[in-house]
């Protein structure tokens, strides 16, 4: 592993080896694949079915208006989770102190959203949560770049890349199965258990050899609100971004509705048993099968052709023409062959794409930061996405409408993927 690069000083000798690269991912997958499921399980069954509890009359609305919150604060904590890490200095690393307690406080918030019955305070929970497990997602992400060489950041993408499928299908078989004080809590303790493992079983290297002159630096808070976008002004860190926007923002638009969809545009008499959590579910742990399957060689075959960029710009494409299936058919059956449509695609996208992203990072001493920057790229389309499906599905032409927006964006963000220059 490569120390981070701090101006012209170097880190002093760490005080004991850092994990391999194995133990790295051995650790860091169950960690990725619990917040997964947190913000899963939360964001298609939990949330949607007690807002719908609350007021089933506006859920549509009421779920727009959450998603809008805990997307800006979202939007806001991913980057800055990774731009405070970057500075931190502990035996423990830069990242580590922040990941665990950041935990623990995302953890204590989801135990109280679950017995929460007010609208208005599970708004105020909900934020504030989503505001904390988006600066632990910062810190974790720039563990990729921190302590990944180069030459195997596609392998180790994709073996990251893993939790959000898994994550995926955990958090919605929990959210399906139990009820909603139960589902919160378990996932909660999932989360904090597979942190901390994280933290103490992969050990990074000490980080309180970082110059002072660093330290001084963050003090200067006119230096810092100056320097904080400069990677834009990278000509591939800019199209990564839009990538990633575009590509999410189809993403989020659909994935954020399927309950809805479910039970509103296929019909309850649709689905097997007529059960919607369980149908949600079902379609959910289809997607990620296919997700997981599809996934676990492109990181190899990537990095073995040398060709990251090619795999993500195909996947976003895939993906907007899989958004067609459900407008074709709206039927139980059509919901099942979009999964696996989807599935592959969005596995492919999430196998390549932490590589991708941390290709085109312009500054090796602030790769937290910019890590971040590129991660809110998919907290900025949920707050967007919130907006725009909701008027979709009540005012402009309700569920079609919203399919074929996303396979507008889904195209779009795989056409500014083939114009990244540094990368193949």
């Amino acid at each position: 592993m490569t120390p981070p690069v701090v101006t012209t000083e170097r880190l002093v000798a760490p005080t004991r080896r850092p994990a391999s690269l194995v133990r790295l991912l051995t650790y860091v997958v169950p960690a990725s694949t619990s917040m997964f499921a947190l913000y899963n399980g939360v964001q298609q069954i939990l949330m949607p079915a007690q807002v719908e509890r609350m007021d089933p009359a506006h859920k549509v609305a009421n779920l727009a208006l959450l998603t809008t919150f805990v997307g800006i604060a979202a939007m806001v904590a991913v980057p800055l989770g990774g731009s405070l890490s970057d500075f931190t200095r502990s035996r423990f690393g830069r990242r580590a102190p922040w990941i665990a307690a950041l935990s623990l406080c995302t953890g204590a918030l989801m135990i109280v959203i679950g017995f929460t019955g007010n609208l208005a305070l599970l708004a105020l929970i909900y934020t504030v949560c989503w505001l904390t497990a988006g600066m632990y997602q910062g810190a974790l992400n720039a563990v990729l770049p921190d302590r990944v060489p180069l030459d195997r950041r596609g392998v180790a993408s994709s073996v990251i890349g893993l939790g959000a499928p898994l994550g995926t299908l955990v958090g919605v078989n929990v959210a399906s199965r139990v009820g909603q004080a139960q589902g919160y809590t378990v996932l909660a303790l999932l989360f904090v258990v597979t942190s901390l493992a994280f933290v103490f079983g992969a050990r990074d290297e000490t980080s309180m050899g970082l110059s002072s002159r660093e330290a001084r630096e963050r003090i200067s808070r006119t230096a810092a609100m100056s320097d904080y976008f400069a990677a834009f002004k990278d000509h591939d860190f800019t199209l990564a971004f839009l990538s990633r926007f575009a590509l999410f923002l189809s993403y989020f638009s659909v994935a954020g509705y399927l309950y809805y969809t479910v039970s509103d545009y296929i019909g309850t008499a649709e689905l097997p048993g007529g059960d919607i959590a369980r149908a949600v579910s079902t379609l959910s742990t289809i997607n990620v099968a296919t997700w997981v399957v599809v996934a676990t060689g492109c990181g190899w075959l990537a990095d073995k052709l040398d060709r990251r960029k090619v795999f993500v710009g195909v996947a976003a494409l895939g993906l907007g023409l899989s958004m067609l299936i459900p407008i074709i058919s709206p039927t139980w059956g059509g919901m099942v062959v979009y999964s696996i449509a989807s599935g592959a695609c969005i596995g492919t996208y999430f196998a390549v794409d932490l590589a991708l992203m941390s290709m085109v990072l312009p500054n090796p001493q602030r790769e937290g930061r910019d890590f971040g920057l590129l991660a809110s790229a998919a907290g900025v389309p949920t707050v967007i996405s919130a907006l725009v499906a909701g008027a979709l599905i009540s005012t402009g032409g309700g569920y079609p409408a919203l399919y074929i927006f996303g396979t507008v964006m889904a195209v779009l963000g795989g056409g500014f993927a083939f114009r990244i220059r540094k990368v193949r």
